[in-house]
């Protein structure tokens, strides 16, 4: 296992930034159908992720769930995929960079799921990407 430093904290930080990052951008544009496309198209970019990086995504508890406004959900997203960059590069190094790779693939894939990808939804990746920075 290549986290050992990784508190459960830590864990639930990671999991949370990567699944609400995808969250983000499918909820920046609407759609009842929509929102199946985009949540499969999530798993799909998480399965071909660093399997150290799937273990603490798909590992045990729960990510942080989402609550307030649009855009007080929008900020703390913003604000755990930033976190989670810091405790990676302090903590864990070697999952950086699939880290980053797996946020930027999820989004993506969730922004071309339904229709390819709107402006809102570009502007909820370029927010996410500059909290990958």
């Amino acid at each position: 296992m290549t986290d050992t430093n990784l508190t459960d904290d830590d864990k639930k930080l990671v999991r949370s930034a990567v699944m609400r990052a995808g969250v983000m951008v499918s909820g920046a544009e609407g759609g009842f159908f929509d929102t199946f496309k985009e949540a499969m198209a999530a798993s799909k970019a998480m399965s071909g992720a660093d399997p150290a990086l799937k273990e603490i995504v798909g590992g045990f508890g729960f990510p942080e769930m989402p609550k307030g406004s649009r855009e007080e959900v929008e900020a703390r997203t913003v604000e755990l995929v930033h976190e989670a960059v810091g405790v990676l590069q302090a903590k864990a190094p070697n999952l950086v960079e699939p880290f980053k790779a797996a946020v930027r693939e999820s989004v993506q894939k969730v922004a071309d799921a339904a229709d390819g990808t709107s402006d809102s939804e570009r502007a909820a990746i370029d927010k996410i990407q500059a909290a990958l920075q």
